[in-house]
């Protein structure tokens, strides 16, 4: 069955809540909660969840990728030394 259908209203009207044209009334958010067999601050509450967790996971991708930044620092001194080194060594010989 279709969502237009289960709340009641046509296609069209149904279209205009989805695009964000018509703003749902209370009783319209009930009725969505409801066909969809969850609590309304359930369906209220889904899409702060679901930010709060995408917020978390890219502030631990941030942080790794400052890591990661830390690494090839580390490295390149590294290199930059055994070049100096061999560079010396090549000189005494």
């Amino acid at each position: 069955m279709a969502m237009a259908e289960l709340l009641g209203i046509s296609i069209p009207a149904y279209s205009k809540l989805e695009t964000g044209i018509t703003d749902p009334n209370f009783s319209r958010i009930n009725q969505i909660a409801k066909a969809h067999e969850i609590d309304i601050r359930q369906l209220l509450n889904t899409g702060e969840e679901e930010r709060s967790e995408q917020d978390d996971e890219i502030e631990q991708l941030k942080q790794r990728v400052v890591e990661l930044e830390a690494n090839v620092i580390r490295l390149q001194s590294k290199l930059i030394d055994l070049y100096d080194k061999e560079d010396q060594r090549q000189k005494q010989v």
